[in-house]
């Protein structure tokens, strides 16, 4: 062979460093392949770091569905399990048997044979004669009930007029007239207040009240009530619960009408 020349040769290592090959040698351990400037530097550390970030990326969202599977299988057994002991539960319940009612055999109704009667003999009435026997009534005696005696005339007439009230007192006037045939000396006058009224003052008379009762005695200037006369009184008065006329006026203890 011709020997090359000078610029023509190349070396062992700017072959492999031209062609990327990594020598072997046949007895020993492989040689170290000389780094490229590509392979050291920033720009390789920022693409190891872009490759391990990617990396991660990858892993969290593995991890994801992997959590994400996992929760919804543990749902799945959950809810397949309340469904096997619900149906567990139903199937386990006795069933009762509805008790029917046994069977009537089927008869069938023979129809009835009609009897046929022979005509028998005509009854002959009997009349029979009774003697009506007189009946004697007895008039039972009847006893007439007592009446009532007759009510008596009042004796007086009682005339309470009120002309003036205010909302818890009233005045009031009354006027006594003799309806008797005998003079009266002295004279004594009562009545009942039906609401609660209380006297609190008086004049020609003198009053006095106990309960619901009130009393009226003549002064000594008023005390001859002759028949048919009329003699005057007047009070002062108060109530809680309204101011009705009073009623059952009695005169020396007989009983007047309300004028």
């Amino acid at each position: 062979m011709g020997r090359r020349r000078d610029d023509d040769e190349i070396s062992v290592a700017e072959l492999l460093r031209e062609t990327g090959a990594t020598p072997r040698s046949l007895g020993g351990p492989p040689a170290a392949t000389p780094s490229r400037e590509e392979d050291t530097g920033d720009g390789y550390r920022e693409r190891l770091e872009q490759r391990a970030r990617e990396a991660a990326a990858v892993q969290q969202r593995a991890g994801r569905r992997i959590r994400w599977i996992s929760a919804f299988a543990g749902a799945v057994v959950v809810l397949g399990s309340l469904v096997l002991i619900a149906v567990t539960s139903g199937s386990a319940q006795p069933r009762q048997a509805t008790p029917q009612a046994p069977l009537a055999p089927a008869t069938t109704p023979h129809p009835a044979t009609p009897t046929l009667s022979r005509p028998g003999p005509t009854p002959i009435p009997t009349v029979l004669r009774q003697t009506a026997t007189p009946t004697t009534t007895t008039p039972v005696p009847t006893s007439a009930a007592p009446q009532p005696p007759p009510a008596a005339a009042a004796s007086c007439v009682v005339r309470f007029s009120v002309p003036d009230q205010w909302n818890d007192g009233f005045t009031a006037g009354v006027a006594i007239t003799n309806k008797s045939g005998e003079t009266l000396e002295p004279w004594t006058l009562t009545w009942t207040f039906t609401a609660g009224q209380r006297v609190t003052h008086g004049w020609d008379g003198k009053y006095s009240q106990s309960g619901s009762r009130v009393t009226v005695t003549a002064e000594s200037y008023n005390a001859t009530l002759a028949p048919g006369a009329t003699v005057s009184t007047g009070l002062n008065g108060a109530f809680d619960h309204g101011n009705p006329a009073p009623t059952a006026f009695t005169l020396n203890g007989a009983r007047c009408d309300a004028g």
